[in-house]
């Protein structure tokens, strides 16, 4: 992938958007097809929360998808991923999440930059 130097998080940022948009694409095509009835399914469902400890969290490249698991954990949140206005309402939030943080996190990001030259010219 090609990263324009001061895009760099951007471009990341678009990425991981893209990224958790097919995990949840995923996720409505199994709600489509039946596969959240199937006890065995949702019993595997159960059995990735061991995600969430911190010994597992920390590997995780995108930590919005642990919430999205706990939410599969209803069985009402399951049924409703079916539901074509529902799925799109979730999709739109997590747009809105997306770009609020990376927002958010380029301006922390450039804070710290600007106090760390303030250190390094208070030092000289």
């Amino acid at each position: 992938m090609l990263y324009v130097r001061g895009h760099e998080s951007v471009v990341k940022s678009w990425f991981a958007l893209q990224t958790f948009f097919s995990f949840f694409l995923c996720l409505s095509v199994l709600a489509q097809r039946g596969y959240f009835k199937d006890k065995a399914f949702v019993n595997y469902l159960k059995y990735l929360l061991y995600w969430k400890e911190p010994e597992y969290a920390k590997y995780l490249k995108y930590p919005q998808c642990l919430h999205m698991l706990e939410l599969l954990q209803y069985e009402h949140f399951r049924k409703e991923l079916v539901n074509a206005q529902c799925a799109k309402f979730i999709d739109e939030q997590q747009i809105l999440h997306w770009q609020h943080y990376s927002r958010k996190r380029m301006r922390l990001q450039q804070a710290l930059a600007e106090q760390q030259q303030h250190s390094n010219a208070a030092g000289k």
